[in-house]
C-alpha cells in the first residue's frame, strides 16, 4: 500500500485492501487501483469498471473489502470533509463496515496516516502509526 501511494505522488493514490477467512486463518490482499478523478493531484475517484472487477474477484476468491486507502499529497492525513461527502453522501455511510485509511505523501514519502471507521452516525479517526505498514528495513 505505502510503496503504491509513494509512487502515485504527485497524485493522489488509491486502492482497497481485502481479507479473507476468518479468525487466524485472514489472510490479506492489497489492491492498488489508478486514481480515475479529474483532478488527481487533490482528489482520487475508482473507475466504475475497476471497482467492479475489485468486487467481483473478491465474490469469487470469498474475500471482503476491509478498507479503502488513498493518500493525501503534501497536505495532513486527515479524513477531509470531502473524503466524508464521498464516503457518507447525505449521512449515510455506502460502506459502513469498511474503514478508510489516509496517508499523507510528502515529497514523494509517507510521512502519516490515519484510519477513520464509520460509527454512532458518524467517522471516527484515530491516528496510524506508519511502522505497521512497513515490512521492509528503511535504507
Amino acid at each position: 500500500m505505502i510503496r503504491h501511494l509513494e509512487a502515485s505522488w504527485p497524485h493522489e493514490g488509491c486502492g482497497v485492501i481485502l481479507r479473507s477467512g476468518a479468525g487466524e486463518g485472514n489472510s490479506w490482499r492489497v489492491v492498488p487501483l489508478p486514481n480515475a478523478s479529474p483532478t488527481p493531484r487533490v482528489a482520487y475517484a475508482f473507475a466504475p469498471e475497476a471497482w467492479l472487477q475489485v468486487c467481483l474477484d473478491a465474490d469469487t476468491r470469498q474475500e471482503a473489502v476491509v478498507s479503502v486507502f488513498h493518500s493525501h499529497v503534501d497536505a495532513p492525513a486527515v479524513f477531509s470533509s470531502e473524503d466524508r461527502r464521498q464516503a457518507a453522501p447525505s449521512g449515510i455511510a455506502l460502506l459502513p463496515q469498511v474503514s478508510y485509511i489516509v496517508v499523507a505523501i510528502r515529497g514523494g514519502r509517507a510521512a502519516s496516516a490515519s484510519q477513520s471507521v464509520w460509527s454512532t452516525g458518524g467517522f471516527q479517526t484515530v491516528p496510524l502509526p506508519l511502522a505497521d505498514f512497513r515490512f521492509e528495513k528503511p535504507v
